[in-house]
């Protein structure tokens, strides 16, 4: 720890822990780099870098250990001397070793947390009088993970996966009503954005934020969304609907994407690709829809100082970049680099529904 200014200056640090134990001295000693990508989307992941290489011995190391074998659980943890936090668990998925004449051998450690474990195999199964969350569950428990889901309220007579991974269909499933599948540890939530949470930490520019690319764009933005659907027993058509005033929480902001563009006249984007059984499955749809086009108003990159508090699906507060943009986003994903030399930094994406 140094002082400038008077002021004590913290030291990055990082826990590796694997099958629940801490690293080693030697391979503590040996780590190069760390660095973990989340993202809302696809399956975080992430990747330790060792020296593989015993000078004294004049041997080969951490490439042929048991430590590393693939599916190992592995825990790391960020942050500043002894205060430190979790930022992923997941598991060993892949190893690569580096291998060249010019420099010591190097092993990559490769992993991904529990939603690798959804990608694994194709399946065509049905399920009737299901809710898409009781989907989620019985996906969620088979995988052996602990379900955590919103109910989703309407029940479908017939679902089909089709020859779908599980991760392929769930994502489906979700995008439709406009749900994420989020992995927290051994947990996996099926949920609606959490854009209305509290926020977990505040960035301001020039302080602790250093960069910050936020970018308005009203082009994918429209007052009303509509899914038409065709009901064959019942030989009618249904209509849902969701419009201005659906958008949610204003995130901190004044004007939302759909509320700014009613100056260019009216828009509708009419959804006729996706099944529909009921009027309250088209609404669940129409709303789903609308609030995934209005989180997108805002969309922004940033980074910061190493911040393990900095996680996807967590709600944080940017201050110090004007009235329009200062305020609320929801973060979607994030990278956390360690290393001996560059010590330890934070890079972010974040979405906003109104300026």
């Amino acid at each position: 720890m140094s002082n400038y200014s008077g002021v004590k200056t913290l030291s990055p640090n990082i826990r590796v822990l694997i099958q629940g134990q801490k690293l080693s001295a030697d391979a503590s000693a040996d780590l190069i780099s760390a660095k973990v990508s989340e993202d809302i989307d696809v399956p975080s992941m992430f990747t330790l870098e060792f020296s593989s290489w015993d000078l004294a011995k004049c041997k080969l190391t951490w490439v042929d250990d048991d430590l590393f074998e693939i599916g190992n659980e592995v825990e790391i943890q960020m942050g500043y001397d002894n205060n430190l936090k979790t930022v992923i668990v997941g598991e060993i998925t892949g190893l690569e070793p580096e291998f060249s004449i010019n420099s010591p051998p190097i092993l990559v450690v490769r992993g991904h947390d529990m939603r690798h474990r959804l990608l694994r195999g194709s399946q065509t199964k049905s399920y009737t009088k299901m809710k898409d969350s009781d989907i989620a569950s019985q996906i969620a428990r088979a995988r052996g993970l602990t379900p955590k889901v919103k109910d989703s309220e309407v029940k479908h007579e017939y679902v089909l996966q089709h020859n779908q991974t599980d991760w392929d269909f769930l994502q489906s499933r979700a995008e439709r009503i406009g749900y994420e599948v989020v992995i927290d540890n051994k947990t996996l939530y099926f949920q609606p954005p959490q854009n209305d949470s509290q926020k977990v930490l505040t960035l301001k520019f020039e302080e602790n934020l250093s960069e910050f690319l936020p970018r308005l764009s009203s082009m994918g933005q429209v007052q009303e969304v509509e899914v038409r659907g065709w009901i064959p027993k019942d030989k009618e058509e249904v209509m849902g609907k969701a419009a201005a005033g659906k958008e949610g929480s204003k995130m901190g902001g004044k004007t939302t994407g759909p509320k700014a563009v009613e100056s260019f006249g009216k828009s509708v984007s009419t959804v006729v690709s996706q099944p529909v059984a009921s009027k309250a499955e088209a609404d669940q749809i129409a709303l789903g829809q609308f609030k995934d086009m209005a989180i997108a108003y805002i969309t922004a990159e940033g980074a910061c100082a190493g911040n393990p508090t900095l996680s996807i699906a967590k709600v944080i507060e940017v201050t110090g970049v004007g009235k329009r943009f200062s305020g609320l986003y929801y973060v979607t994903s994030t990278e956390h680099k360690y290393s001996e030399g560059q010590g330890y930094n934070t890079s972010f994406t974040a979405r906003r529904t109104a300026a």
